[in-house]
């Protein structure tokens, strides 16, 4: 979709937001972004792609507005009303309607392109600074409600069992072996799981090109911002979580302990209950395997298409560590001493 020129989005930036400013493309899959530097700050103006649906956009908007409001130490993204005092505006593009809003620009970098250069003390400071971060995420969506998120979304680990069939086409049979255990158990235990632990509306994509990270004055980094509501949807509260650990865990020659320092961070903002933390070692491999399974379907869809399986290194080279590794290594310490 590239409909729409640089000088035509600041047609409308102006028009409908009164902002004026240099004005870039930035890449997108399938949209149309562009960054407009002013005077007063830096914004991006996002054209979805027709098929997105307003409900979808207006539950982004909504989360970004309702975190802005309760966690502010945060510089998520902020959603800059028109001058109609609307947030999302139905503008026609090229001959056709498409949905139009204009949102902060977050600086920073993100994590993936931070991680390798710091030193062990510097990255034991950031992944407590992710953790507080999703921890943020979560407390801040707590009670958030909005009919979009309840949504079928692919990338909802509640909808693992609907990938089970693609276990049979991974290539690799050892890695094929620990797909099938661990998802078919995982899928095993959902309905318990259901009635059990706490759901609620995710961010669902804490990943670490999501993740923007800044200088946090002491010549360390530390998380400034989580990006990119495009994967929202209801489901256990605990993903977040256990995503934001899959992709850190990846870039670490000791990922136990990086997913205890991010823990840490995590429930110095947002406590868990003692089940959830139990079953976090289970919803880690699970997001693991759901990448594996979901890569897997693309690569069979689309098998000129070398990108697909070159992404999925860490995610299997980590899966295959945490294979083998005790439930009890990575939650272990957070969890209340047993009595026989």
């Amino acid at each position: 979709m590239d409909v729409l020129t640089p000088d035509a989005a600041l047609v409308l930036a102006e028009r409908h937001w009164r902002i004026h400013g240099d004005i870039s493309a930035l890449p997108s899959y399938a949209d149309q972004n562009f960054r407009i530097r002013t005077e007063h700050g830096e914004y991006v103006l996002k054209v979805a792609h027709p098929s997105w649906s307003r409900l979808d956009l207006e539950l982004e908007n909504l989360a970004m507005m309702t975190l802005a409001e309760r966690e502010p130490t945060l510089q998520w993204p902020r959603v800059q009303l028109a001058v109609d005092g609307e947030h999302l505006l139905t503008l026609p593009v090229a001959g056709q309607p498409c949905q139009v809003r204009v949102l902060s620009f977050v600086p920073g970098t993100t994590y993936a392109d931070v991680i390798g250069a710091l030193s062990p003390t510097q990255r034991e400071a950031l992944h407590e600074s992710l953790g507080s971060a999703v921890g943020l995420l979560t407390r801040g969506l707590q009670d958030f409600r909005h009919p979009a998120a309840d949504r079928q979304h692919d990338w909802n680990l509640m909808r693992l069992p609907a990938l089970l069939g693609e276990v049979d086409h991974i290539d690799d049979a050892e890695l094929r072996a620990i797909v099938r255990a661990r998802a078919s158990a995982f899928c095993a235990q959902l309905p318990q799981w259901q009635a059990q632990l706490p759901i609620t509306v995710l961010h669902n994509d804490a990943n670490d090109l999501n993740v923007i990270v800044a200088d946090d004055g002491a010549g360390g980094q530390q998380v400034r911002a989580v990006i990119d509501f495009g994967d929202m949807c209801t489901s256990f509260r605990l993903a977040d979580l256990a995503i934001a650990c899959t992709y850190a865990m990846q870039h670490e020659a000791d990922p136990v302990a990086c997913a205890r320092t991010i823990i840490r961070g995590y429930l110095a903002q947002c406590p868990l209950l003692r089940i959830e933390l139990e079953q976090l070692p289970a919803f880690i491999l699970a997001r693991l395997c759901h990448s594996v399974l979901m890569a897997t379907r693309t690569h069979r869809e689309q098998p000129d298409n070398p990108f697909v399986l070159v992404s999925q290194q860490g995610v299997r080279t980590l899966l295959r560590q945490l294979a083998d590794v005790d439930h009890d290594a990575i939650v272990g310490p957070f969890l209340e001493p047993s009595h026989d």
